[in-house]
């Protein structure tokens, strides 16, 4: 029907608008994968060149992330850990955001390669996942 068809559309905006803002910071040299996951390193959104990023690993990491956030909350000292920051001696980074979205915790895993920033990035693709759920 065509109700069923309108509802399925709905669902499929945020997923490309999300991927299409992903492609463009990749566009710009910043990213070289971009990936949002659901709690259970599910992929809600995701964009990466055939590059040697296996998204199952980062599933597997923003999981296991999502462990550390849970003891840190535990430890005092630090609240509700936002992010995880990762570089090797070859200076690719990268970066796993928690927060909620879409009525769950979510992690955006964000590959970073050498010299490039992603912060205002991954600030502004986070801020857009939060205007398209309240949308």
């Amino acid at each position: 029907s065509s109700k069923r068809i309108l509802e399925m559309a709905k669902q499929l905006a945020p997923q490309v608008l999300i991927e299409k803002r992903m492609k463009m910071v990749m566009q710009f040299g910043n990213y070289e994968a971009a990936y949002l996951f659901s709690r259970e390193g599910l992929p809600i959104a995701q964009a990466g060149k055939s590059s040697d990023v296996d998204p199952d690993r980062l599933a597997e990491l923003s999981i296991m992330f999502q462990d550390v956030q849970r003891l840190t909350n535990t430890l005092g000292g630090i609240e509700n850990l936002k992010e995880v920051f990762v570089e090797g001696t070859n200076y690719r980074k990268v970066a796993f955001r928690f927060f909620p979205a879409f009525g769950e915790e979510v992690v955006l895993a964000v590959v970073i390669p050498p010299g490039k920033t992603y912060r205002k990035h991954t600030n502004d693709l986070q801020r857009l996942i939060h205007k398209i759920e309240f949308s």
